[in-house]
């Protein structure tokens, strides 16, 4: 079979998977759009990934802003671009991408749910679509020609629409991932991201310690404190209530760092502290940063908003999005993912299961 794979995005983790599949022995095209071309401009040379143990200098078999040459080098399709940028690449695939394509979101937070919808308003064939719980690695572009992989992600989640071929579209993909974990389907998985739960609170909470140090502390380690993980741990409750209107009975946010290869079993503050990858990440270095705008915009908000759809409480992810949206003197809420998005405002229940 095919060693062919195409990543589009080419910012950290794009970038960084890109470099590491090509050092793994595959043919990668990387794409990005128009737009950010000037990301890419240096990336048809010699470029450096560095590992924990070694550096290695590697040239990527395609670099292109043109997507019909990104579609045709690989049916293998995985964007890695924040979630605010799942739009735009919607758009691009639309009536460019067949059904015989596979696209995955890396990560997703429901985002392959918003991909379809623009997809079939737009009247376009459909791939097998699907999404991770988190970016396969913990990376950094670190130059224009370079990018830096920390750490690879020990058991990387990842839901299929449909998920009747789940299994048969993983086992493909694992030959690029192997460590690649089967949900139920894209729900229980968007529901399964991680960051949403802890950034927001963690960033709240750490506010004035963040700007006074310009993100000097180790947010794992030291942010995320008994009292802060009070208010991740009553926002994990309100993600798991949600998620169990799908029938997804997802385990708490400690066992699924533990159970993701983060850490020990125990409360969050001893999972966290005990992972040598995690407890090694900085905080961000100011507060107007993605782990608040993307995070409860993507994230926590629109969670919020299929719990208020299905009468699910969601009072604390509620105050964070207005005490988030006060703190950076913008509405979080203004521009994010809401269902009209998703395309499940107007459905029922059982209406979307059917379309997952």
């Amino acid at each position: 079979m095919s060693n062919n794979v195409t990543i589009m995005g080419s910012g950290n983790t794009g970038l960084s998977t890109a470099l590491k599949l090509k050092y793994d022995g595959k043919s990668v095209c990387l794409f990005d759009i128009e737009e950010f071309s000037e990301s890419i401009k240096d990336l048809h040379s010699k470029t450096i990934l560095k590992l924990q143990s070694e550096e290695k200098t590697l040239n990527l078999d395609l670099v292109t802003t043109n997507i019909k040459d990104a579609l045709n080098f690989s049916k293998i399709i995985i964007i890695c671009v924040p979630a605010y940028a799942h739009k735009e690449f919607a758009k691009v695939l639309s009536n460019n991408v067949t059904k015989d394509h596979i696209v995955i979101l890396m990560p997703g937070t429901l985002g392959s749910l918003e991909i379809r919808n623009i997809l079939v308003n737009n009247n376009s064939e459909i791939p097998i679509l699907g999404e991770t719980d988190t970016s396969p690695f913990v990376c950094r572009r670190t130059g224009t020609r370079e990018a830096t992989i920390l750490g690879e992600v020990p058991s990387l989640g990842i839901g299929i629409n449909p998920k009747k071929i789940s299994a048969k579209t993983i086992n493909i993909l694992k030959r690029f991932f192997p460590t690649l974990t089967p949900y139920k389907d894209v729900i229980e998985c968007g529901f399964s991201s991680l960051n949403p739960v802890v950034h927001p609170a963690g960033v709240l909470l750490n506010s004035g310690r963040i700007e006074k140090s310009e993100g000097e502390f180790y947010f794992y380690n030291e942010g995320i404190t008994p009292s802060v993980s009070n208010v991740i741990n009553s926002v994990d409750k309100e993600r798991r209530n949600i998620a169990a209107i799908f029938d997804h009975k997802l385990p708490n946010i400690s066992d699924s760092f533990h159970e993701a290869g983060f850490g020990i079993k125990g409360n969050l503050v001893e999972t966290l502290s005990s992972s040598n990858m995690l407890t090694s990440l900085k905080a961000p270095g100011i507060v107007n940063h993605r782990w608040m705008t993307e995070d409860i915009s993507y994230g926590i908000y629109t969670w919020s908003l299929i719990g208020q759809k299905f009468e699910v409480p969601t009072r604390t992810m509620n105050n964070i999005i207005e005490l988030g949206s006060t703190l950076l003197n913008i509405d979080l809420r203004k521009d994010s993912r809401n269902l009209d998005d998703l395309g499940i405002k107007n459905l029922s229940l059982e209406e979307i299961k059917k379309i997952i």
